[in-house]
């Protein structure tokens, strides 16, 4: 089922690059450790959205240089 209320909705399908990496310790309540990382994203239309991202809301780009 789709969350209506998801906060970064409005996100998904855009291009961006991780610009910086906050810990938390939000895996203690989940149990998986990499949401203790969120993610703060430049857009490739230069927006910084006021919303931090969890590694499950992104998504690696084909050709990237991660690639």
């Amino acid at each position: 089922m789709i969350d209506k209320v998801d906060p970064d909705m409005k996100y998904h399908g855009k291009k961006g690059e991780i610009i910086d990496i906050d810990f938390d310790d939000a895996g203690s309540v989940t149990g998986n450790p990499e949401d203790n990382f969120s993610y703060t994203v430049k857009l490739e239309n230069g927006e910084i959205p006021d919303i931090h991202f969890r590694r499950q809301d992104l998504k690696l780009v084909k050709g990237s240089e991660l690639n």
